[in-house]
């Protein structure tokens, strides 16, 4: 792999290149034999493979494997790839579920594809019983959860908050060791093994004021787009229950359906 590239990317860009010479609907060789090939983990292995599902590439099916798709990327062909987006706006909310395969894309991922460093100041980090979180999460209402509040930043300037509960019991390291790591996501594949392959999300407007506003360095009144998701793995088991304020500036959402799959690529 050329230096000073990381090795996610060196991945993405062969498995880019080897998919693009595949069939539609060829089968990608299964994980422990592209991790050996490559010399990475099957965490390193599982974001490459996902920026090619968000680019519309590969699809995975659970309990089958990863395929090329069937209709090109740029959603050329009849019943190509439609997309939408929302931007600030006054009221409304929208729901869509993101089903991902091999990795659940969540903000880190996300901007590190772009190329931004993000940064990531643990605001809260407790165990609370929330009769509505325990029931997003499936569990009885007196459940011990974990709540950790999180202000992620790209340089200086705040582009998201994020509030997210999971079980203490099943996550106990979470709130035990002091969390601080950029990814959740790939904290909870690392250290407990998950494999998250869903995300069930509803986006709406709101207005920020108070702490929020002031997070975001914004008047009372500033419309933003709030998301409020559950991940699930590869079980259908609900893992985290996450609400997330995005920056005014970045306020947007857009996602691509594509037909003949249940797979939806979602970006914030």
């Amino acid at each position: 792999m050329a230096e000073g590239v990381p090795k996610y990317v060196a991945v993405r860009d062969n498995l880019r290149q080897r998919a693009r010479a595949m069939r539609p609907g060829e089968k990608l060789p299964a994980e422990p034999e592209l991790c050996e090939r490559y010399g990475v983990s099957r965490i390193t292995l599982r974001h490459a493979i996902g920026d090619l599902i968000q680019e519309g590439l590969l699809v995975r099916e659970q309990g089958r494997g990863t395929f090329r798709t069937e209709t090109a990327a740029d959603g050329s062909g009849p019943g190509g790839a439609a997309g939408a987006r929302a931007g600030g706006g006054t009221g409304g909310a929208g729901a869509q579920r993101q089903s991902l395969g091999s990795t659940i894309m969540g903000f880190f991922r996300q901007q590190a594809t772009l190329g931004n460093v993000v940064s990531t100041k643990v605001l809260d980090n407790s165990i609370v019983r929330n009769a509505k979180a325990a029931e997003r999460l499936g569990l009885d209402a007196d459940a011990d959860l974990i709540r950790l509040e999180r202000l992620r930043l790209i340089g200086d300037a705040p582009r998201q908050h994020v509030v997210t509960f999971l079980a203490a019991a099943r996550f106990p390291k979470v709130h035990d060791d002091g969390f601080t790591a950029d990814s959740l996501y790939e904290y909870l594949e690392r250290t407990y093994a998950v494999n998250l392959v869903e995300n069930d999300v509803t986006v709406r407007v709101r207005v920020l004021d108070g702490r929020m506003a002031w997070y975001f360095g914004v008047p009372d009144g500033t419309p933003v787009l709030e998301t409020e998701s559950t991940v699930k793995d590869e079980f259908g088991a609900i893992i985290a229950y996450n609400t997330s304020l995005e920056s005014p500036d970045a306020s947007e959402v857009s996602f691509v359906v594509r037909t003949g799959s249940d797979s939806v690529s979602m970006k914030l």
